[in-house]
């Protein structure tokens, strides 16, 4: 094959392929592949097989970075058993578990997600400011404990509905001051008459 004939064949072979390089640098990125910066996920193997796979976890203050705060996370069985998330801790603060925490074989649960039913993971305290990251240990009947680096997000922006509900402010109770002891409040009315005036004698 002549030199000319060569220098074809290769650019021919790298035209081919450009193409492919491009999509799988495509493929590759954050973008394509929906990941979300700072958002932790990890797999916990079962030693009697299959694994608990926990994405999305974060752990979401109110909207001025104050506690209480949720820890949310998107937790799948795939094991061959039913199991249970019996504990969450975050640093060395355990939360506290609300609603139905059993993951069904095949299925999943959204820890502190929005939606009718879903359980929920608060921690009525915080050692860390937002941007921070802290331990997350998440505590399972079967699979057992995993910790995994979680950072704490605002409760703002695409966190705004994963944030702690506000508590309603306390009613406002007005007080009366009694009457002292012994002693009548005339009552007004049609009916009231004011008491004659005793006019002087000379």
């Amino acid at each position: 094959m002549s030199r000319t004939l060569r220098r074809g064949a290769v650019a021919a072979v790298i035209v081919a392929i450009a193409p492919v390089l491009a999509a799988c640098s495509a493929g590759s990125s954050a973008a394509t592949l929906e990941i979300k910066p700072n958002v932790a996920a990890t797999t916990l193997q079962i030693p009697g097989g299959g694994q608990l796979k926990l994405n999305g976890i974060a752990v979401v203050t109110d909207a001025n970075g104050n506690a209480p705060a949720n820890v949310v996370a998107n937790i799948a069985n795939n094991e061959s058993q039913d199991d249970n998330l019996v504990s969450v801790t975050v640093g060395t603060t355990a939360a506290t578990l609300t609603g139905n925490t059993k993951i069904p074989q095949g299925g999943s649960i959204l820890l502190s997600t929005p939606g009718v039913g879903n359980p929920i993971a608060q921690v009525a305290t915080l050692a860390e400011p937002a941007g921070a990251t802290v331990p997350v240990t998440f505590g399972f009947a079967n699979g057992g404990p995993v910790t995994i680096s979680v950072q704490i997000q605002l409760g703002t922006g695409d966190y705004a509905s994963y944030a702690p509900a506000t508590p309603p402010p306390a009613p406002v109770v007005s007080q009366v001051a009694a009457a002292p002891a012994g002693t009548s409040t005339p009552k007004a009315g049609a009916g009231h008459k004011a008491s004659p005036t005793a006019t002087p004698t000379h």
